[in-house]
């Protein structure tokens, strides 16, 4: 296998990808309308990207495989993913998605720059009392995230399905602050991820920062998925948008809150003002530090 970024990651596309990706493109000219994974209504193809496609596309990157992956767009709710990847096994994400290429060369930051950087997020939101908070890092990968905090002196967790999991089953249910960052994409069943997080939520006042970007001004007829974000070797198989969140949010008796393109707060037992105080407070004390840092540096 070849890891330099230059050219692909395999010397020849694995047969075993190439007819399951022949057998989901049958399954998908034969079935028009499919019900959207958030809310139920029709979802109709929209776009159809290349496998070996990622979020920083550009001249020298991987050559295309050939392989189609088609997306659909629900007409309610707007949401847009793929079934592509619905019937993966295990084998086959660490295979064909989250292999020692992916992590070298699609998402290099994954290990300890955007680790790092969660922290970062969280102790803007969290610092005035510590103490208070009892925090799980859902879909933390290797538990870099929650090892900072840690060290900040945060109680905080990492649960991931796939990855490193310091949050024991009897701790479910305790939760009162928790973290989604660069996961929601990545889950084939939105629904099934929103119900899992909550799971691990204390059953009282309770807050979950998602970090997804949404397609709301990315996405449109003309555009299709030329979007960036768009992008299935990156594993982003699930595309949002605020409406869609809003929906996920409600089917689990929770509020949700949109600060930006990309930052999200799910809150039960918080009015709409106390949400939106707590991400703007949190946003204000990381572009301070940030200012101050550079500042120093300089």
């Amino acid at each position: 296998m070849n890891t330099a970024s230059e050219v692909s990651e395999f010397d020849e596309w694995p047969a075993e990808l190439i007819t399951y990706a022949q057998q989901r493109m049958q399954h998908e000219q034969a079935v028009r309308l499919q019900a959207c994974k958030v809310c139920d209504a029709d979802a109709e193809l929209f776009d159809v990207l290349d496998f070996s496609r990622t979020c920083d596309a550009q001249p020298g990157c991987p050559p295309a495989s050939g392989i189609p992956v088609c997306y659909r767009r629900c007409t309610r709710c707007r949401f847009i993913g793929t079934n592509f990847f619905d019937d993966f096994t295990a084998h086959q994400w660490t295979s064909w998605i989250y292999n020692k290429h992916y992590y070298a060369n699609v998402d290099p930051e994954y290990s300890h720059v955007r680790p790092r950087a969660n922290a970062a997020v969280v102790d803007a939101l969290l610092c005035d009392l510590k103490s208070d908070w009892r925090g799980l890092d859902y879909g933390g990968g290797n538990g870099e995230t929650a090892r900072h905090l840690q060290a900040m002196g945060y109680q905080y967790d990492c649960h991931d399905p796939f990855g490193t999991s310091t949050a024991p089953e009897s701790s479910r249910g305790s939760y009162n602050f928790c973290t989604a960052f660069e996961v929601a994409e990545h889950t084939p069943d939105p629904r099934a991820f929103i119900a899992d997080v909550v799971r691990w939520c204390s059953p009282g006042r309770v807050a979950v920062l998602i970090g997804t970007h949404v397609h709301d001004d990315a996405v449109s007829d003309t555009s299709r998925l030329a979007w960036w974000y768009a992008a299935p070797r990156n594993g982003h198989v699930s595309l949002y948008s605020r409406q869609s969140l809003q929906v996920l949010a409600t089917q689990h008796g929770l509020g949700c809150l949109s600060l930006s393109e990309q930052t999200h707060l799910l809150t039960r037992g918080y009015t709409p003002s106390e949400a939106r105080w707590f991400l703007l407070r949190g946003k204000l004390r990381g572009r301070l530090r940030r200012l101050l840092r550079r500042q120093v540096l300089a």
